[in-house]
């Protein structure tokens, strides 16, 4: 098994840099679900998420911070603790959120945000 703070350092690593989409094609299986809140689940796997993610960072105008305050890990599960704060085409945006990541295999198969805008 992966040692999943390494995976979970590096993947939030890449997040502070801006570098989403690069961090879902290395670090999520396949067939990875996404869930944001209580909001029914998107499906699709890796590659919907990369195109989900692509789209929201073309109403990205600015990015004003992205700020991981902690990260805890546990028997497969990562969550980490950030604050987002953009400008988008849509108006700004000030999301403090959790992570919940599920790991098999040293891959991501299941991540929910949950969001405090």
């Amino acid at each position: 098994m992966q040692d999943l703070n390494k995976l979970e350092t590096e993947l939030n690593a890449m997040i502070a840099k801006g570098e989403m989409v690069q961090a879902v094609d290395k670090f999520y299986a396949d067939d990875c679900v996404e869930q944001e809140g209580n909001q029914a689940p998107r499906t699709g796997g890796k590659e919907a998420q990369k195109a989900y993610l692509t789209g929201f960072f073309q109403t990205v105008q600015k990015v004003n911070e992205i700020k991981l305050h902690s990260q805890t890990i546990g028997d497969g599960v990562t969550m980490s603790e950030w604050t987002f704060n953009l400008t988008t085409t849509g108006g700004p945006i000030l999301w403090n959120e959790v992570l919940r990541r599920r790991w098999e295999n040293g891959k991501v198969v299941s991540e929910r945000f949950y969001t405090a805008a």
